[in-house]
């Protein structure tokens, strides 16, 4: 990568300790605080509160850096919008199961379904796109295959959680990528399929009387109407980290934000056995496999560029 690629690496490690400490802390313990106590919002509401509140942000965003032209071309253009809507579909799921995870004490699953994404993602490249893997990287697989067989084993059935989140942001990174679509006006896009639902929900809760915006202290109404901004600005800042560094660099930080929600599934108070610690283990064992075996080939890469006479 050139000087003029990398304009900032310094600046850019920096925001991506913002979006993955964000997404790793900062979302859970909001979470934590809009789903506990007496004005508790159910999770089917905060998910709608991603949507109603993030539409307006991110137009903002758009509008104020003079990108709206983007999100109208991935509105108009046909295999753009199939793709997004696609997508939508699968944020939204990967949402829903994180917002239920926090809510009813499971962070630690949510954790290790964020832990084994990337794995995920290797495997889906291989069976969906005939990727040929590296020997590291199917054994990296195969510890992650063995970690989930032992929770399934242990709890009497499939780690769901864990589970949906890895699948569905897996399929996610990949429908993404074939949208060709920058990230905000493709969340933004995302976000507009999503409005009819959000407010199908808002409106039988509504009904219902269990809308929580409306109701309880003014301080949690006000919480949840900051619902976009807390969607948009790791965003915004993931975007700028991945425009400032390396893929690697980038693929390191990203596990920050598992490790954040493991650290305070544990604050939480809740129960890591043994055997979730053994499972655990074995995740870490294939990160770190992964980790020194995308470094490695990435650096062989590197030097291959450079006597090539590469910059």
């Amino acid at each position: 990568m050139s000087q003029h690629d990398n304009p900032n690496p310094t600046a850019g490690v920096v925001y991506g300790l913002i979006a993955y400490l964000w997404w790793g802390s900062v979302v859970p313990i909001y979470i934590n605080t809009l789903t506990r106590g007496e004005w508790a919002a159910p999770a089917i509401e905060l998910l709608a509160q991603r949507v109603v509140f993030g539409i307006p942000v991110l137009m903002a965003l758009l509008w104020a850096t003079g990108r709206l032209g983007e999100l109208r071309a991935a509105l108009v253009e046909r295999e753009r919008r199939r793709a997004l809507l696609l997508s939508a579909a699968l944020i939204a799921c990967n949402w829903f199961a994180f917002i239920y995870a926090v809510a009813n004490a499971k962070l630690i699953d949510a954790s290790l379904g964020y832990y084994i994404t990337p794995l995920v993602s290797i495997a889906l490249g291989v069976v969906l796109l005939g990727e040929r893997p590296r020997r590291v990287q199917l054994v990296s697989i195969a510890l992650a295959v063995l970690a989930v067989g032992v929770l399934t084993v242990h709890r009497g059935g499939l780690p769901w959680i864990a589970v949906t989140l890895a699948i569905s942001f897996g399929f996610y990174g990949l429908v993404r990528k074939r949208a060709h679509t920058k990230p905000a006006p493709g969340l933004c896009v995302e976000m507009l399929a999503l409005l009819p639902v959000a407010i199908g929900l808002y409106a039988w809760l509504f009904f219902a009387g269990q809308a929580e915006v409306l109701q309880g202290p003014p301080t949690r109404s006000a919480l949840m109407a900051i619902g976009g901004f807390m969607v948009v600005l790791p965003l915004v800042t993931f975007a700028a980290a991945a425009h400032r560094l390396r893929l690697a660099t980038l693929g390191m930080l990203q596990y920050l934000a598992p490790t954040g929600q493991f650290v305070l599934s544990i604050v939480f108070g809740q129960q890591l056995d043994p055997t979730t610690l053994v499972a655990f283990a074995l995740i870490w064992a294939a990160l770190v496999l992964y980790s020194v075996d995308a470094w490695r080939f990435g650096r062989k890469g590197r030097a291959r560029v450079e006597g090539l006479g590469g910059r």
